[in-house]
Protein backbone atom coordinates (compact mmCIF):
# COMPACT_ATOMS: atom_id res chain seq x y z
CA UNK A 1 0.00 0.00 0.00
CA UNK A 2 2.86 2.45 1.36
CA UNK A 3 4.97 1.77 -2.12
CA UNK A 4 1.24 2.64 -4.12
CA UNK A 5 1.01 5.73 -2.67
CA UNK A 6 3.94 6.67 -3.09
CA UNK A 7 4.25 6.23 -6.31
CA UNK A 8 1.16 7.45 -6.90
CA UNK A 9 2.54 10.65 -5.68
CA UNK A 10 5.91 10.59 -7.53
CA UNK A 11 3.65 10.70 -10.66
CA UNK A 12 1.14 13.31 -9.14
CA UNK A 13 3.01 15.33 -7.52
CA UNK A 14 5.26 16.87 -10.55
CA UNK A 15 2.19 17.76 -12.27
CA UNK A 16 0.71 19.48 -8.63
CA UNK A 17 3.60 22.10 -8.41
CA UNK A 18 3.37 23.24 -11.25
CA UNK A 19 0.72 25.76 -10.51
CA UNK A 20 1.37 28.65 -7.56
CA UNK A 21 -2.00 29.64 -6.80
CA UNK A 22 -4.43 28.12 -9.38
CA UNK A 23 -7.39 30.76 -9.45
CA UNK A 24 -10.19 28.13 -11.34
CA UNK A 25 -10.67 24.71 -11.57
CA UNK A 26 -9.54 24.31 -15.20
CA UNK A 27 -6.29 23.52 -16.51
CA UNK A 28 -3.45 25.98 -16.12
CA UNK A 29 -0.59 26.86 -18.61
CA UNK A 30 1.26 24.56 -16.91
CA UNK A 31 -1.02 21.41 -18.00
CA UNK A 32 -1.90 20.39 -14.42
CA UNK A 33 -6.20 20.09 -14.14
CA UNK A 34 -7.49 19.89 -10.63
CA UNK A 35 -10.52 18.01 -12.39
CA UNK A 36 -8.02 14.99 -12.22
CA UNK A 37 -9.28 12.24 -10.28
CA UNK A 38 -6.23 11.60 -8.05
CA UNK A 39 -5.74 15.44 -7.68
CA UNK A 40 -9.54 15.26 -6.94
CA UNK A 41 -9.17 12.73 -3.85
CA UNK A 42 -6.30 14.36 -2.68
CA UNK A 43 -8.37 17.45 -2.45
CA UNK A 44 -11.27 16.09 -1.03
CA UNK A 45 -9.39 13.82 1.98
CA UNK A 46 -6.15 16.23 2.81
CA UNK A 47 -5.28 19.15 3.97
CA UNK A 48 -2.35 20.21 1.49
CA UNK A 49 0.37 22.62 1.08
CA UNK A 50 3.33 23.28 -0.69
CA UNK A 51 6.79 24.61 1.02
CA UNK A 52 9.61 26.38 -0.81
CA UNK A 53 13.47 24.86 0.05
CA UNK A 54 13.42 27.96 2.36
CA UNK A 55 10.09 26.75 4.29
CA UNK A 56 7.93 29.43 2.98
CA UNK A 57 4.50 28.22 2.17
CA UNK A 58 3.73 28.58 -1.21
CA UNK A 59 0.34 27.09 -2.14
CA UNK A 60 -2.17 25.03 -0.12
CA UNK A 61 -5.97 23.82 -0.78
CA UNK A 62 -9.16 24.58 0.55
CA UNK A 63 -9.00 21.89 3.12
CA UNK A 64 -5.94 23.45 4.54
CA UNK A 65 -7.78 27.14 4.86
CA UNK A 66 -11.08 25.93 5.87
CA UNK A 67 -8.60 23.63 8.74
CA UNK A 68 -6.52 26.16 9.87
CA UNK A 69 -8.82 29.13 9.41
CA UNK A 70 -6.83 31.26 6.89
CA UNK A 71 -7.05 33.03 3.97
CA UNK A 72 -4.97 32.09 1.10
CA UNK A 73 -3.45 35.75 0.91
CA UNK A 74 -3.14 35.23 4.81
CA UNK A 75 -0.53 31.90 4.40
CA UNK A 76 0.91 32.14 1.52
CA UNK A 77 4.18 33.55 1.84
CA UNK A 78 4.26 32.64 5.81
CA UNK A 79 7.08 30.62 7.29
CA UNK A 80 5.36 26.67 7.80
CA UNK A 81 6.62 27.25 11.38
CA UNK A 82 3.06 29.41 11.88
CA UNK A 83 0.74 26.51 11.85
CA UNK A 84 2.67 24.37 14.36
CA UNK A 85 1.79 24.62 18.51
CA UNK A 86 4.35 25.76 20.38
CA UNK A 87 5.89 22.69 21.65
CA UNK A 88 6.52 21.32 18.45
CA UNK A 89 8.80 24.36 16.93
CA UNK A 90 11.65 21.81 17.05
CA UNK A 91 9.49 19.31 14.51
CA UNK A 92 9.60 21.76 11.78
CA UNK A 93 13.05 22.29 11.48
CA UNK A 94 14.13 18.38 11.83
CA UNK A 95 11.27 18.46 8.69
CA UNK A 96 12.71 20.66 6.85
CA UNK A 97 16.31 19.12 7.53
CA UNK A 98 15.13 15.74 6.11
CA UNK A 99 13.66 17.54 3.24
CA UNK A 100 17.25 18.94 2.34
CA UNK A 101 18.15 15.41 2.43
CA UNK A 102 15.96 13.89 0.26
CA UNK A 103 13.87 11.91 2.85
CA UNK A 104 9.89 11.88 3.48
CA UNK A 105 8.80 12.38 6.65
CA UNK A 106 5.38 11.06 7.87
CA UNK A 107 4.19 11.10 11.68
CA UNK A 108 1.86 13.00 13.97
CA UNK A 109 2.09 16.65 14.38
CA UNK A 110 0.12 19.05 16.77
CA UNK A 111 -0.74 21.90 15.25
CA UNK A 112 -2.56 25.15 15.81
CA UNK A 113 -5.04 26.84 13.50
CA UNK A 114 -5.87 31.36 13.46
CA UNK A 115 -7.54 31.08 16.26
CA UNK A 116 -5.05 29.68 18.75
CA UNK A 117 -6.75 26.02 19.02
CA UNK A 118 -4.77 23.44 18.62
CA UNK A 119 -5.53 19.65 16.89
CA UNK A 120 -3.77 16.73 15.82
CA UNK A 121 -2.72 15.87 12.13
CA UNK A 122 -1.26 12.73 10.46
CA UNK A 123 1.48 14.40 8.34
CA UNK A 124 3.30 12.58 5.32
CA UNK A 125 6.03 15.12 3.60
CA UNK A 126 7.70 14.59 0.50
CA UNK A 127 10.63 16.74 -1.15
CA UNK A 128 10.60 17.45 -4.58
CA UNK A 129 13.66 18.00 -6.99
CA UNK A 130 13.76 19.34 -10.34
CA UNK A 131 15.72 17.40 -13.61
CA UNK A 132 18.85 18.63 -12.04
CA UNK A 133 18.00 16.86 -8.62
CA UNK A 134 17.85 20.35 -7.17
CA UNK A 135 15.15 20.67 -4.10
CA UNK A 136 12.82 23.03 -4.62
CA UNK A 137 10.08 21.90 -2.65
CA UNK A 138 8.17 19.92 -0.76
CA UNK A 139 4.85 18.41 -0.09
CA UNK A 140 2.77 18.21 2.68
CA UNK A 141 -0.64 15.92 3.29
CA UNK A 142 -2.49 15.78 6.52
CA UNK A 143 -5.55 14.23 7.65
CA UNK A 144 -7.20 15.58 11.15
CA UNK A 145 -6.50 12.82 14.04
CA UNK A 146 -7.72 14.43 17.06
CA UNK A 147 -11.17 12.54 17.56
CA UNK A 148 -9.33 9.48 16.79
CA UNK A 149 -6.47 10.10 19.07
CA UNK A 150 -8.83 11.26 21.83
CA UNK A 151 -11.15 7.99 21.57
CA UNK A 152 -7.69 5.81 21.60
CA UNK A 153 -6.79 8.08 24.84
CA UNK A 154 -10.29 7.44 26.55
CA UNK A 155 -9.80 3.87 25.69
CA UNK A 156 -6.17 3.67 27.54
CA UNK A 157 -7.64 5.59 30.50
CA UNK A 158 -10.67 3.00 30.40
CA UNK A 159 -8.10 0.25 30.49
CA UNK A 160 -6.37 1.87 33.59
CA UNK A 161 -9.10 2.78 35.31
CA UNK A 162 -10.53 -1.12 35.29
CA UNK A 163 -7.27 -1.78 37.51
CA UNK A 164 -8.59 0.33 40.45
CA UNK A 165 -10.06 -1.67 43.57
CA UNK A 166 -12.70 1.53 44.13
CA UNK A 167 -16.24 1.52 41.80
CA UNK A 168 -15.94 4.27 39.51
CA UNK A 169 -18.50 5.40 36.62
CA UNK A 170 -19.46 8.59 34.70
CA UNK A 171 -23.07 9.37 34.11
CA UNK A 172 -24.57 11.99 31.91
CA UNK A 173 -25.75 16.04 33.80
CA UNK A 174 -29.14 15.88 32.72
CA UNK A 175 -30.68 12.09 32.17
CA UNK A 176 -28.10 11.10 35.35
CA UNK A 177 -27.87 8.27 32.36
CA UNK A 178 -24.19 5.46 33.07
CA UNK A 179 -21.84 6.23 29.89
CA UNK A 180 -19.14 4.46 31.95
CA UNK A 181 -18.11 1.88 34.67
CA UNK A 182 -15.46 0.43 35.44
CA UNK A 183 -14.76 -3.97 36.71
CA UNK A 184 -15.19 -2.76 40.55
CA UNK A 185 -18.47 -0.41 39.39
CA UNK A 186 -19.76 -3.56 37.14
CA UNK A 187 -19.43 -5.92 40.00
CA UNK A 188 -20.83 -3.98 42.66
CA UNK A 189 -24.19 -3.01 41.05
CA UNK A 190 -24.19 -6.74 39.68
CA UNK A 191 -24.16 -6.28 35.91
CA UNK A 192 -21.70 -6.86 33.30
CA UNK A 193 -20.40 -6.11 29.47
CA UNK A 194 -22.93 -2.54 28.81
CA UNK A 195 -25.73 -3.59 30.62
CA UNK A 196 -25.11 -0.60 32.53
CA UNK A 197 -25.75 1.47 29.23
CA UNK A 198 -29.06 3.31 29.52
CA UNK A 199 -29.20 2.76 33.30
CA UNK A 200 -29.19 5.41 36.36
CA UNK A 201 -28.49 5.70 39.60
CA UNK A 202 -31.92 4.56 40.74
CA UNK A 203 -32.14 1.41 39.13
CA UNK A 204 -28.96 -0.31 41.13
CA UNK A 205 -29.37 1.84 44.32
CA UNK A 206 -33.48 1.56 45.67
CA UNK A 207 -32.13 4.55 48.19
CA UNK A 208 -30.96 6.85 45.76
CA UNK A 209 -32.52 10.35 46.53
CA UNK A 210 -31.99 12.25 42.82
CA UNK A 211 -33.45 15.33 44.53
CA UNK A 212 -30.60 15.38 47.57
CA UNK A 213 -28.01 14.22 44.76
CA UNK A 214 -28.31 17.11 42.66
CA UNK A 215 -28.40 19.55 45.39
CA UNK A 216 -25.12 17.95 46.22
CA UNK A 217 -24.10 18.05 42.86
CA UNK A 218 -25.42 22.10 41.98
CA UNK A 219 -22.06 24.05 42.94
CA UNK A 220 -19.74 21.27 41.03
CA UNK A 221 -22.27 22.51 38.28
CA UNK A 222 -22.31 26.26 39.15
CA UNK A 223 -18.44 26.00 39.07
CA UNK A 224 -18.05 26.88 42.76
CA UNK A 225 -15.90 23.87 43.79
CA UNK A 226 -13.86 21.23 41.80
CA UNK A 227 -15.03 18.50 43.99
CA UNK A 228 -18.06 17.07 45.72
CA UNK A 229 -16.74 14.60 48.85
CA UNK A 230 -19.64 13.11 51.39
CA UNK A 231 -20.03 10.11 53.25
CA UNK A 232 -22.78 8.10 52.86
CA UNK A 233 -24.17 4.47 53.54
CA UNK A 234 -24.20 2.50 50.56
CA UNK A 235 -24.81 -1.60 49.74
CA UNK A 236 -25.16 -1.96 53.45
CA UNK A 237 -21.76 -0.10 54.57
CA UNK A 238 -20.33 3.60 54.84
CA UNK A 239 -18.95 5.05 51.64
CA UNK A 240 -16.45 7.87 50.62
CA UNK A 241 -18.16 9.47 47.50
CA UNK A 242 -16.22 11.78 45.62
CA UNK A 243 -17.82 13.51 42.85
CA UNK A 244 -16.33 15.75 39.70
CA UNK A 245 -17.28 17.19 36.65
CA UNK A 246 -15.50 16.37 33.26
CA UNK A 247 -15.90 17.19 29.36
CA UNK A 248 -15.66 14.86 27.22
CA UNK A 249 -14.05 14.68 23.76
CA UNK A 250 -16.98 15.96 21.87
CA UNK A 251 -17.43 18.37 24.36
CA UNK A 252 -20.08 16.91 26.50
CA UNK A 253 -20.39 17.31 30.30
CA UNK A 254 -20.29 13.95 32.70
CA UNK A 255 -20.32 13.46 36.34
CA UNK A 256 -17.59 10.85 37.41
CA UNK A 257 -17.51 9.35 40.74
CA UNK A 258 -15.77 7.58 42.87
CA UNK A 259 -16.94 5.06 45.75
CA UNK A 260 -14.58 3.90 48.57
CA UNK A 261 -15.35 1.60 51.28
CA UNK A 262 -14.06 3.58 54.47
CA UNK A 263 -15.72 1.26 57.00
CA UNK A 264 -12.48 0.19 57.80
CA UNK A 265 -10.90 3.36 57.91
CA UNK A 266 -14.28 4.57 60.27
CA UNK A 267 -13.19 1.83 62.55
CA UNK A 268 -9.51 3.10 62.93
CA UNK A 269 -10.56 6.55 63.46
CA UNK A 270 -12.68 5.23 66.37
CA UNK A 271 -9.91 3.82 68.11
CA UNK A 272 -7.63 6.15 67.60
CA UNK A 273 -9.87 8.72 69.13
CA UNK A 274 -10.97 6.60 71.79
CA UNK A 275 -7.28 5.76 72.93
CA UNK A 276 -6.82 9.68 72.22
CA UNK A 277 -9.69 10.52 74.95
CA UNK A 278 -8.22 7.43 77.21
CA UNK A 279 -4.68 9.33 77.29
CA UNK A 280 -5.81 12.83 77.42
CA UNK A 281 -8.29 12.26 80.52
CA UNK A 282 -6.19 9.91 81.97
CA UNK A 283 -2.68 12.60 81.83
CA UNK A 284 -5.06 15.63 82.91
CA UNK A 285 -5.25 14.78 86.39
CA UNK A 286 -1.85 14.30 87.13
CA UNK A 287 -0.61 16.40 84.95
CA UNK A 288 -2.46 19.33 86.26
CA UNK A 289 -1.25 18.44 90.11
CA UNK A 290 2.38 18.12 88.56
CA UNK A 291 2.12 22.16 87.19
CA UNK A 292 0.47 22.97 90.77
CA UNK A 293 3.47 21.68 92.78
CA UNK A 294 5.82 23.42 90.63
CA UNK A 295 4.03 26.41 91.27
CA UNK A 296 4.05 26.25 94.68
CA UNK A 297 7.61 25.35 95.24
CA UNK A 298 9.12 28.20 92.19
CA UNK A 299 6.05 30.42 94.74
CA UNK A 300 8.47 30.03 97.80
CA UNK A 301 5.66 28.15 99.76
CA UNK A 302 8.98 25.41 100.42
CA UNK A 303 11.48 27.90 101.26
CA UNK A 304 14.32 29.40 99.48
CA UNK A 305 16.00 27.44 96.77
CA UNK A 306 19.30 27.84 95.13
CA UNK A 307 18.96 29.90 92.01
CA UNK A 308 20.27 26.76 89.97
CA UNK A 309 17.53 24.71 91.27
CA UNK A 310 15.24 27.57 90.23
CA UNK A 311 16.07 26.85 87.19
CA UNK A 312 15.61 23.89 86.42
CA UNK A 313 12.12 23.95 88.05
CA UNK A 314 11.09 27.11 85.92
CA UNK A 315 12.05 24.99 82.64
CA UNK A 316 9.90 21.60 83.82
CA UNK A 317 6.75 24.50 85.09
CA UNK A 318 7.15 25.76 81.67
CA UNK A 319 6.73 21.70 80.03
CA UNK A 320 4.03 21.01 82.63
CA UNK A 321 2.10 24.43 81.58
CA UNK A 322 2.51 23.24 77.66
CA UNK A 323 1.49 19.77 78.48
CA UNK A 324 -1.74 20.64 79.64
CA UNK A 325 -2.23 22.85 76.81
CA UNK A 326 -2.35 20.16 74.79
CA UNK A 327 -4.29 17.99 76.55
CA UNK A 328 -6.62 20.23 77.02
CA UNK A 329 -6.73 21.40 73.29
CA UNK A 330 -6.96 17.29 72.28
CA UNK A 331 -10.09 16.96 74.73
CA UNK A 332 -11.63 19.95 72.97
CA UNK A 333 -11.04 18.69 69.29
CA UNK A 334 -12.33 15.35 70.45
CA UNK A 335 -15.64 16.89 72.17
CA UNK A 336 -16.07 18.45 69.03
CA UNK A 337 -15.68 15.69 66.47
CA UNK A 338 -17.76 13.75 68.60
CA UNK A 339 -20.44 16.60 68.46
CA UNK A 340 -20.49 16.89 72.28
CA UNK A 341 -19.35 20.54 72.69
CA UNK A 342 -22.23 22.31 73.89
CA UNK A 343 -22.81 26.09 73.19
CA UNK A 344 -23.75 28.71 75.76
CA UNK A 345 -25.05 31.24 73.24
CA UNK A 346 -26.55 34.75 73.82
CA UNK A 347 -26.27 38.54 72.72
CA UNK A 348 -22.65 40.02 73.16
CA UNK A 349 -21.85 43.33 72.31
CA UNK A 350 -18.53 42.63 69.43
CA UNK A 351 -16.55 45.66 70.65
CA UNK A 352 -16.38 44.34 74.36
CA UNK A 353 -15.32 41.17 73.40
CA UNK A 354 -12.54 42.26 71.33
CA UNK A 355 -11.54 44.81 73.94
CA UNK A 356 -11.71 41.77 76.38
CA UNK A 357 -9.48 39.29 74.41
CA UNK A 358 -6.82 42.09 73.75
CA UNK A 359 -6.62 42.98 77.48
CA UNK A 360 -5.97 38.70 77.91
CA UNK A 361 -3.54 38.77 75.12
CA UNK A 362 -1.45 42.05 76.98
CA UNK A 363 1.15 39.52 78.37
CA UNK A 364 1.73 37.88 74.93
CA UNK A 365 2.30 41.58 73.37
CA UNK A 366 4.55 42.55 76.11
CA UNK A 367 6.56 39.17 75.99
CA UNK A 368 7.39 39.57 72.18
CA UNK A 369 7.74 43.42 71.82
CA UNK A 370 4.61 44.16 69.57
CA UNK A 371 1.97 46.99 70.16
CA UNK A 372 -1.77 46.83 68.99
CA UNK A 373 -3.94 48.75 66.29
CA UNK A 374 -7.93 48.19 66.73
CA UNK A 375 -9.68 49.68 64.04
CA UNK A 376 -13.61 49.62 63.79
CA UNK A 377 -14.65 50.38 67.32
CA UNK A 378 -17.32 52.12 66.57
CA UNK A 379 -19.62 49.31 65.10
CA UNK A 380 -22.39 48.67 66.90
CA UNK A 381 -22.58 44.95 66.30
CA UNK A 382 -24.69 42.48 68.52
CA UNK A 383 -23.04 38.47 67.82
CA UNK A 384 -25.13 35.67 69.04
CA UNK A 385 -22.35 33.50 70.49
CA UNK A 386 -21.08 31.12 73.67
CA UNK A 387 -18.59 34.47 74.36
CA UNK A 388 -15.59 32.46 76.17
CA UNK A 389 -15.26 29.76 72.92
CA UNK A 390 -14.52 33.28 70.60
CA UNK A 391 -12.66 34.71 73.68
CA UNK A 392 -10.33 31.43 72.92
CA UNK A 393 -10.44 31.51 68.82
CA UNK A 394 -9.50 35.47 69.41
CA UNK A 395 -6.52 34.84 72.13
CA UNK A 396 -5.50 32.23 69.68
CA UNK A 397 -5.34 34.23 66.77
CA UNK A 398 -3.70 37.08 68.98
CA UNK A 399 -0.89 34.87 70.25
CA UNK A 400 0.03 33.49 66.67
CA UNK A 401 0.03 37.14 65.37
CA UNK A 402 2.48 37.93 68.49
CA UNK A 403 4.47 35.22 67.97
CA UNK A 404 4.82 35.52 64.05
CA UNK A 405 5.83 39.24 64.24
CA UNK A 406 9.07 41.13 64.25
CA UNK A 407 10.03 42.42 67.52
CA UNK A 408 8.55 46.16 67.92
CA UNK A 409 6.04 45.49 64.88
CA UNK A 410 2.65 45.91 65.12
CA UNK A 411 -0.78 43.79 64.76
CA UNK A 412 -3.77 45.33 63.31
CA UNK A 413 -7.03 44.13 64.68
CA UNK A 414 -10.13 45.28 63.00
CA UNK A 415 -13.93 44.88 63.23
CA UNK A 416 -16.53 45.59 59.90
CA UNK A 417 -19.68 44.67 58.38
CA UNK A 418 -19.85 41.66 55.17
CA UNK A 419 -22.72 41.24 53.74
CA UNK A 420 -24.81 40.40 57.44
CA UNK A 421 -21.66 39.22 58.97
CA UNK A 422 -19.89 40.61 61.23
CA UNK A 423 -15.86 40.32 60.67
CA UNK A 424 -13.09 40.20 63.50
CA UNK A 425 -9.54 40.94 61.19
CA UNK A 426 -6.55 39.83 62.87
CA UNK A 427 -3.41 41.06 61.08
CA UNK A 428 0.37 40.93 61.65
CA UNK A 429 2.97 42.03 59.33
CA UNK A 430 5.86 39.50 60.01
CA UNK A 431 7.37 36.18 58.13
CA UNK A 432 3.73 35.00 56.69
CA UNK A 433 3.21 31.19 56.21
CA UNK A 434 4.56 29.75 52.72
CA UNK A 435 2.37 28.57 50.05
CA UNK A 436 2.95 25.19 50.59
CA UNK A 437 1.74 24.82 54.20
CA UNK A 438 -1.57 27.25 53.90
CA UNK A 439 -3.32 24.21 52.11
CA UNK A 440 -2.82 22.09 55.59
CA UNK A 441 -2.48 25.21 58.08
CA UNK A 442 -5.72 24.59 59.88
CA UNK A 443 -5.17 20.57 59.95
CA UNK A 444 -4.62 19.10 63.42
CA UNK A 445 -0.53 19.03 64.70
CA UNK A 446 0.59 21.68 61.87
CA UNK A 447 2.32 25.05 62.36
CA UNK A 448 3.47 27.68 59.98
CA UNK A 449 7.48 27.42 60.01
CA UNK A 450 9.37 30.51 61.40
CA UNK A 451 13.00 31.83 60.80
CA UNK A 452 13.46 31.87 64.45
CA UNK A 453 11.58 28.88 65.67
CA UNK A 454 12.22 29.51 69.55
CA UNK A 455 9.14 31.93 68.75
CA UNK A 456 6.70 29.76 67.63
CA UNK A 457 6.40 26.73 70.46
CA UNK A 458 2.79 25.77 70.55
CA UNK A 459 0.11 22.26 70.46
CA UNK A 460 -0.03 23.00 66.44
CA UNK A 461 -3.62 22.02 67.25
CA UNK A 462 -4.94 25.95 67.59
CA UNK A 463 -5.94 26.67 64.28
CA UNK A 464 -7.61 23.54 63.84
CA UNK A 465 -9.91 24.53 66.98
CA UNK A 466 -10.44 27.76 65.78
CA UNK A 467 -11.91 26.48 62.06
CA UNK A 468 -14.02 24.21 64.49
CA UNK A 469 -15.24 27.01 67.08
CA UNK A 470 -15.86 29.62 64.10
CA UNK A 471 -18.12 26.90 62.38
CA UNK A 472 -19.88 25.80 65.15
CA UNK A 473 -21.29 29.27 65.18
CA UNK A 474 -22.48 29.17 61.57
CA UNK A 475 -19.63 31.26 60.30
CA UNK A 476 -16.30 30.45 58.28
CA UNK A 477 -12.29 31.81 58.64
CA UNK A 478 -10.27 33.09 56.05
CA UNK A 479 -6.81 33.34 55.76
CA UNK A 480 -4.24 35.64 53.33
CA UNK A 481 -1.37 35.34 53.81
CA UNK A 482 1.84 36.31 51.81
CA UNK A 483 5.75 35.40 52.86
CA UNK A 484 7.65 37.76 53.99
CA UNK A 485 4.59 40.20 54.54
CA UNK A 486 2.77 38.75 56.71
CA UNK A 487 -0.57 36.99 57.85
CA UNK A 488 -4.36 38.01 58.26
CA UNK A 489 -7.28 35.75 59.58
CA UNK A 490 -10.84 36.96 58.98
CA UNK A 491 -13.21 35.65 61.74
CA UNK A 492 -16.72 36.04 60.25
CA UNK A 493 -19.58 35.80 61.80
CA UNK A 494 -23.55 36.12 61.99
CA UNK A 495 -24.50 39.39 63.94
CA UNK A 496 -27.94 40.31 65.41
CA UNK A 497 -31.20 40.21 63.98
CA UNK A 498 -34.07 42.16 65.44
CA UNK A 499 -34.87 39.39 68.09
CA UNK A 500 -31.70 38.78 68.80
CA UNK A 501 -31.11 42.77 69.64
CA UNK A 502 -34.43 42.57 71.81
CA UNK A 503 -32.21 40.33 74.04
CA UNK A 504 -29.36 42.56 74.69
CA UNK A 505 -28.27 42.81 77.90
CA UNK A 506 -28.10 39.09 78.86
CA UNK A 507 -24.39 39.21 78.65
CA UNK A 508 -23.17 42.48 80.29
CA UNK A 509 -19.83 43.58 79.55
CA UNK A 510 -16.78 42.28 82.62
CA UNK A 511 -15.64 46.04 82.12
CA UNK A 512 -17.30 49.18 80.96
CA UNK A 513 -16.76 50.01 77.01
CA UNK A 514 -14.58 52.56 76.46
CA UNK A 515 -14.03 52.88 72.68
CA UNK A 516 -12.43 56.29 72.77
CA UNK A 517 -8.98 54.65 73.36
CA UNK A 518 -8.99 52.90 70.26
CA UNK A 519 -7.52 54.59 67.24
CA UNK A 520 -10.33 54.22 64.26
Amino acid sequence: MAKTFDSFLRRVMPRFIGARRPATREADSHGLSLLDPHMLAVNAHAMVSLLDPEGRIEQVNDRFMEAFGYTEDEIVGQRGRIIYANTESLTFEDVQASMKQGKYWTGEQFLKRKDGTQFWAQATIYPLFDSNGKHIRSMTLRTDITEAKMMRSELEMYAALDLFEDSMFMFTTDTLRFTYMNRAALKRWGWSGDEFISKTPSCGNSRFDEAKFRKRAAPLLNGEVSEVVYRSDLYDAPYEVTLRLTTTAQGEKRFVTVERNVADQIALEETRNAFTATVSHELRSPLTSIKGGLGLVLSGAAGEMPEKARGLLEIAHRNADRLVLIVNDMLDLEKMAAGQMSLDKRPVDAVDLVDEALRASQGYFDNYGVSVVAEGMHHDVTLLCDPDRILQVLANLLSNAAKFSDEGGKIRVALSLEEGHAKITVQDFGSGIPLDAQKTIFERFTQAQSADRSRTGGTGLGLSIVKAIVELHDGHVRLDSTEGKGTSFDVVLPHETAEQRAMIGAYPPTQPRCRAGHPT
